[in-house]
């Protein structure tokens, strides 16, 4: 099954791991560790410690994508890694729509995990990424501003870290 430590160690390298960051054009606001003030309210971002932003990232994306009972490691990080960028429910429909699984409602089920347990790695992944990138351009059509960070994000899908 896969390793949350090894995926999270990924995806804080990508959510630019300590560093503060508070770009006006981004949604989310002030940000550490990729937890976003905008996401999390209650949650002092400035002094956030990386074992805290952990904590968050396991119960609120790794257990919600059902991590821990994903056969395939680099599987379980490409969902991760998507539930933490574009939100849990849009990365759980992404991976879906690239299974062909039904109904398409943004949960990791019986049936999508056991699709995702069954899947062609190379495939999925393949696919998958396609999807991340077509609803990364799919934003930016809809939202002009996000166009600065187009370039960025196709890179996250491709697997490129920050």
């Amino acid at each position: 099954m896969a390793d949350f430590e090894k995926a999270v160690a990924k995806t804080l390298i990508r959510e630019g791991g300590a560093r503060i960051v508070n770009d006006p054009k981004d949604p989310g606001g002030l940000t550490k560790y990729g937890i976003s003030k905008r996401a999390y309210p209650n949650i002092d971002v400035a002094n956030l410690t990386e074992e805290e932003a952990k904590e968050i990232y396991k119960r609120d994306y790794w257990d919600r994508i059902r991590g821990d009972e994903i056969s395939l490691q680099a599987v379980a990080e490409n969902i991760f890694d998507t539930a933490v960028n574009m939100g849990v429910r849009t990365a759980s429909r992404l991976a879906q729509l690239t299974l062909g699984v039904q109904p398409v409602d943004g949960i990791i089920g019986k049936e999508t995990l056991k699709a995702l347990n069954q899947a062609d790695e190379e495939k999925f992944l393949t696919e998958f990424t396609l999807a991340k990138i077509a609803r990364y351009a799919h934003l930016c059509n809809k939202n002009k501003s996000l166009r600065k960070f187009l370039l960025g994000w196709i890179n996250r899908a491709l697997g490129e870290a920050a």
